[in-house]
């Protein structure tokens, strides 16, 4: 009996010295994955309702825009003119002139449509209603609130803006 006691007080301080000897479990922290940046496709529709003769759109951003593109078919009076602003972060921002708006040609027969290097883009036209107006988009903010000196015959096919002071 003396030894089934020892070896029960042996096999508990075994289990106490295996219990106090194992080591903590530490918790793995995941270090934070950097969050991917989502890009943002606005678009806003130009109301025709409530333009003025001559309408001018600031930049739609705080940084100049890396592309423009001026989407519209030569082949049809009123359609939806699209100018998309593509920036260096992926977001891009276009502007729809809905199909009550058509383009006018120059004497040269061109379109009047303009746009630059600076992301500037100057549309002249009508709407069906026939009310004449011109459009300017600026890509880059150093322009908001400029006037330009668009010429639909200068630096053909993209024609020539020149801003003033």
């Amino acid at each position: 009996m003396k030894t089934i006691k020892i070896l029960a007080l042996c096999a508990i301080a075994c289990m106490l010295a295996v219990s106090c000897g194992k080591k903590k479990e530490v918790p793995v922290v995941e270090e934070a994955q950097p969050e991917v940046y989502q890009p943002r496709h606005e678009h806003i529709v130009v109301d025709l309702n409530n333009i003025q003769t001559y309408n001018y759109y600031n930049a739609p951003a705080a940084e100049a825009a890396t592309s423009v593109a001026v989407n519209y078919d030569e082949k049809i009076l009123y359609q939806p003119v699209k100018i998309k602003y593509g920036y260096a972060n992926g977001d891009t921002y276009t502007y729809v002139i809905s199909d009550q708006f058509s383009l006018w040609e120059n004497e040269a027969g061109r379109l009047r449509v303009v746009s630059d290097n600076e992301g500037t883009v100057w549309l002249q036209g009508q709407t069906k209603a026939g009310k004449f107006c011109e459009f300017v988009f600026y890509g880059d903010p150093k322009y908001n609130g400029k006037k330009i000196k668009p010429n639909s015959y200068r630096n053909l096919p993209a024609g020539e803006i020149k801003y003033c002071k």
